[in-house]
């Protein structure tokens, strides 16, 4: 999904229409949570949606715009909206959007890498590391997961009619990417990499306390 200030538009990727163009202010918000029925079932979610209606009031898009995996749960999804409802429409929502102190995704044209793939998995399940070192098998698991499904996905590329209606000046002071990311600190690699490691080795030991009389 891109959010175009310059035009208001917003164009995202729709599994049964392909690129759809919305015009931000024709966007009606809500949000959506799971039922407890569903929580029980393991079926939780918060997600924000919006919906586009034509002149008629027939339905033309309907999809979800924000979502949050995590332990801040509907608040978490209200930060994102609010980040980018205030990119889109306050005067100076780039500058906002430019200052908030936060990592970029490790998404942009290509696959998340390994290491980004664990970062995010631990994140998810906790943000102590003391529970993190308890979850370690939770976060091996988790960050298998992603990372196969991750790997098994394809890359999307905007068509070429997009990336030239969002081009960005090379010289706008306020670009933020991948490409001028800070890199990661040896502490932001390694300790994610062992809790992955040590979920691995617990979920190995049990196995083979479990089943080594079988062998």
């Amino acid at each position: 999904m891109r959010f175009n200030r310059r035009d208001r538009k917003v164009y995202a990727w729709s599994q049964d229409m392909g690129v759809v163009t919305m015009n931000w202010d024709d966007i009606q918000f809500y949000t959506s949570e799971a039922t407890k029925s569903q929580d029980r079932r393991g079926m939780s979610r918060e997600e924000i949606r919006g919906y586009v209606r034509d002149s008629n009031g027939n339905m033309l898009y309907h999809l979800v715009f924000f979502k949050y995996e995590g332990l801040k749960g509907m608040k978490g999804v209200l930060e994102i909206w609010e980040l980018v409802r205030r990119y889109m429409e306050e005067p100076d929502g780039y500058i906002q959007a430019y200052q908030v102190d936060q990592r970029l995704l490790d998404l942009d044209g290509k696959r998340e890498s390994f290491i980004h793939s664990l970062i995010q998995a631990k994140q998810v399940l906790a943000d102590s590391r003391a529970v993190q070192l308890i979850l370690a098998p939770a976060v091996m698991w988790a960050g298998t997961g992603r990372l196969i499904a991750k790997w098994t996905c394809r890359v999307p590329r905007w068509p070429e009619w997009v990336e030239e209606k969002c081009r960005v000046d090379p010289n706008d002071p306020y670009v933020r990417n991948r490409h001028n990311e800070r890199p990661l600190s040896a502490k932001e690699i390694l300790w994610p990499l062992f809790c992955f490691l040590l979920g691995w080795a617990e979920v190995l030991a049990i196995l083979y306390f479990c089943f080594r009389g079988y062998v």
